[in-house]
């Protein structure tokens, strides 16, 4: 999940191509089509009912992959108990089931056909997988059960917890579950924004609610985790020992926040159903069209600039026959960067929370807050972007964003403790360089994509599904190299490791 994905169409602007990126949408021709329902397609504007039920759809996949990307290794080794090598592991194989799940949802929508319509069954499928193993994976309890109820309490699947070969291996289940359930949710509500719009303009309108909810999400997780931190903090001024770690005693907490995130979920899902007609007016196109024509409308949304009709009407066979990407260097090259860029991102995600906790000892709330602060500044450099591309071009504009990175990381790996106070300027600065070399990057690989959109989402696909399993493995292998033990005992060894870890391992990506 990572976020954790656009696609750009062929011949936008320099701003829309700026954030396109998707993950694993089949490909298709769309240009002739696509022209064809524009050029015909109504003034009649889009109602506000439409409009935000459509905006209600992705709510649940948004609330919980901010948790899920921030904190799940940190819950998996201090709350759970888990060996650090066997959390790597645990992620390496949720990553790899998000990576393989999202273009076989794709491809399955095309081919489906129910009273429902293609879209809602994959979402609905999604949103049940989610809601069900969400609260187990973050409290061992499902939505409202409790240890002590008589009756409820065997859905409380995973709590009381011990590390057990059962329990891990239900944990490792869940887990496989909830990526497949956040994929089916976020490929079919993509692919059912061109059905329920009548030209690029409605689906910019629709993409720009999506975008506005994916950042009202991240931002609503990170204050409320913020709030219950602070109000759980046992300590109080500068940690010793191991006072600011999390433990078992904080599972209620993220019990809790799950909880919330989930029955959230539910109530804009049962929104965005009663919303959203099964059988939209504009289903005459397959669902490859409407992966596609969705992602390239949300990267015109947040990019604020309509795009263009320019791939004149090629179809996919006669692309291909013209042009196979996998001969072409620069292929290799724009993925290369793609994968590092977004590794450099996934590693600061991952591993900030623990250099706050381990390394700087600040306040429990810290880890909520350090986050909200990369979130909000990485939200301000996608604006800032740009025009940066605009005016210095794109190999400048990734060279800044590496050079930020660097400083940044290299801060990170010198910073003494008792500063621990710059770090509310430095996390700020990663966050505005991973935004800066991901946009950069994913701009220069629209531009090499040129007119022949017909391949573009396989080409993103194809990074989006590389940028996963990298991200993977990267984590399984930093987490087998710790050999620290218990970060209480041997605090300074972790502190050490975690130094080192994101203050030279993020810069070297870069």
């Amino acid at each position: 999940m990572d976020s954790e994905r656009l696609l750009g169409e062929a011949e936008t602007s320099d701003d829309s191509r700026a954030r396109a990126d998707v993950e694993g949408a089949p490909a298709y021709d769309s240009s002739a089509a696509s022209s064809n329902r524009d050029e015909g397609a109504a003034a009649e504007p889009l109602g506000w009912h439409l409009v935000f039920s459509y905006g209600l759809g992705h709510v649940l996949n948004d609330l919980s992959a901010s948790i899920w990307f921030f904190y799940a290794v940190l819950y998996s080794q201090q709350v759970l108990d888990l060996s650090e090598k066997l959390t790597g592991g645990i992620i390496l194989i949720g990553q790899t089931v998000d990576g393989l799940t999202t273009p076989l949802v794709g491809y399955a929508s095309d081919h489906t056909r129910t009273f429902l319509g293609a879209r809602k069954p994959w979402h609905l499928l999604g949103v049940v997988c989610v809601a069900f193993t969400f609260p187990v994976i973050f409290g061992g309890c499902m939505l409202g059960a409790t240890e002590d109820s008589p009756i409820l309490s065997k859905l409380c699947i995973l709590s009381p917890w011990n590390a057990s070969r059962r329990n891990v291996g239900l944990l490792i289940l869940f887990i496989s579950i909830f990526q497949i359930g956040w994929a089916s949710s976020q490929v079919s509500h993509l692919a059912l924004m061109p059905d329920i719009a009548h030209g690029k303009k409605h689906r910019t309108t629709l993409s720009s609610v999506r975008y506005g909810v994916t950042v009202t999400c991240n931002i609503f997780v990170l204050l409320a985790l913020w709030v219950l931190l602070d109000t759980h903090n046992r300590g109080g001024g500068k940690a010793v020992a191991c006072d600011m770690r999390l433990r078992r005693e904080d599972k209620p907490l993220f019990q809790l926040l799950s909880w919330a995130v989930t029955a959230v979920g539910i109530l804009c899902a049962t929104g965005f159903y009663l919303g959203i007609p099964s059988h939209p007016k504009n289903t005459h196109h397959n669902a490859n069209d409407g992966a596609q024509e969705g992602a390239e409308a949300e990267a015109e949304a947040r990019a604020g600039s309509p795009s263009d009709n320019g791939a004149g009407g090629e179809s996919l066979q006669d692309v291909l026959v013209k042009w196979n990407f996998f001969e072409d260097p620069l292929f290799w090259k724009h993925g290369l960067l793609y994968m590092l860029s977004r590794l450099m991102i996934n590693l600061n995600m991952v591993y900030m929370p623990l250099y706050v906790q381990t390394t700087m000892r600040m306040q429990k709330s810290s880890i909520a807050i350090i986050p909200l602060l990369m979130y909000l500044f990485s939200l301000f450099g996608s604006f800032l972007q740009n025009k940066l591309n605009h005016k210095f071009g794109r190999v400048v504009s990734f060279t800044i964003g590496g050079v930020l990175q660097t400083l940044g990381s290299l801060s990170l790996f010198v910073l003494p403790r008792s500063l621990s106070w710059l770090m509310y300027i430095v996390a700020p600065l990663i966050g505005l360089a991973g935004t800066s070399m991901l946009v950069t990057v994913i701009s220069m690989t629209s531009d090499f994509i040129g007119k022949k959109s017909s391949v573009s989402a396989k080409v993103f696909g194809l990074y989006s599904f590389s940028d996963k399993l990298c991200s993977g493995i990267a984590v399984y292998i930093i987490q087998g190299c710790i050999r620290c033990g218990d970060c209480c005992v041997n605090e300074s060894c972790c502190s050490t490791f975690y130094r080192r870890g994101l203050g030279l391992g993020a810069p070297r990506a870069a």
